[in-house]
């Protein structure tokens, strides 16, 4: 009996700690974490201009050779050729010039 009381008592604030982590793991305020994560995506779009001129590209390439012809087009239409490269600019002349 002499032992019985501190292993409760030791159980209480072990169950007690428990709880005040959980709580402090669920219902923290992550405004802050979320005001970064906003910011840091209105930043990426400057970007990301160009990746998306290069997916375009890669997916007009891959219509064309499925001869989903008018699909191709309208993704080479999307393109803005200041954006690409010399290499992507040559691809992009191909891929126009095979679909006319």
């Amino acid at each position: 009996m002499d032992t019985f009381l501190p292993r409760e008592i030791y159980l209480i604030i072990g169950i007690l700690i428990f709880a005040f982590l959980i709580f402090l793991l669920f219902f923290t305020d992550n405004s802050k974490k979320e005001e970064e994560r906003n910011q840091k995506g209105l930043n990426k779009p400057n970007n990301e201009l160009g990746k998306e001129n290069s997916i375009n590209l890669n997916l007009a390439i891959t219509y064309s050779e499925m001869n989903q012809i008018d699909k191709a087009k309208e993704l080479l239409n999307k393109i803005t050729l200041d954006q690409l490269e010399e290499e992507e600019k040559n691809t992009y002349q191909t891929i126009s010039q095979k679909l006319k």
